[in-house]
C-alpha cells in the first residue's frame, strides 16, 4: 500500500519485466523528463530531506509544563521577545572581539609563507574552488585540502600567539 507522500511525488522509476530499472522520470510543469541515475538520486534525496524537515517542524511541540519544570524563561518562546541587557552586552563583546581579530588578520597572514598565504587568500577570499586551485598548480585535488588544513593550523597558532 502506497503512503500518502508516494502518491503525490513527481518522480518515479520504470522497470522492465525482469525488475531492472530502464527509465527514471521526473515530472516538471506537467512534462515527464527522463534523467540519469545521478540526477534522479539527487532529486529524490532532496525531496526526502524536504519532507523530513516538514515532518520534524510539524512534530515540534513545546510543552508549557516541561518548560516550567526546567525553569526555562517563557520570553524565549514569545514572538515579540525583547533582548535582555546581558544578551545585548554579550553581542557587543562578541562583535568587538570579531572586529579585533579582523584587524589582526593582515598581520597574522603576513607571517605565513607565500604558498600558504596564496592558498588561504585564493580559497577563502577569492572564492577559488579546491579543484580549480589544484588544477592551477597541477596538483591532485586531494592535496589542496591537506595543504589548506595545514595552513589553517599555522594561522590558528599565529593567532593564538598574538592574542
Amino acid at each position: 500500500m502506497k503512503q500518502k507522500w508516494q502518491e503525490s511525488r513527481n518522480y518515479r522509476r520504470f522497470k522492465d519485466e525482469n525488475g531492472e530499472v530502464v527509465r527514471r522520470v521526473i515530472t516538471v510543469d506537467g512534462q515527464d523528463v527522463e534523467v540519469s541515475e545521478e540526477v534522479f538520486l539527487a532529486y529524490s534525496q532532496a525531496e526526502r530531506r524536504e519532507r523530513y524537515i516538514e515532518e520534524a517542524e510539524r512534530d515540534k511541540v513545546v510543552s508549557l509544563n516541561k518548560l516550567l519544570e526546567e525553569k526555562v524563561a517563557l520570553e524565549k518562546y514569545t514572538r515579540d521577545r525583547v533582548e535582555t541587557v546581558e544578551e545585548i552586552l554579550l553581542q557587543q563583546e562578541e562583535k568587538s572581539e570579531v572586529d579585533r581579530l579582523k584587524r589582526l588578520l593582515p598581520e597574522v597572514m603576513a607571517e605565513l609563507n607565500d604558498e600558504d598565504r596564496k592558498l588561504i587568500c585564493s580559497i577563502f577570499f577569492e572564492g577559488v574552488s579546491v579543484r580549480e586551485y589544484a588544477k592551477q598548480y597541477g596538483w591532485c585535488h586531494q592535496t589542496v585540502p591537506y595543504k589548506r588544513d595545514r595552513a589553517l593550523a599555522k594561522l590558528k597558532k599565529l593567532f593564538l600567539e598574538k592574542i
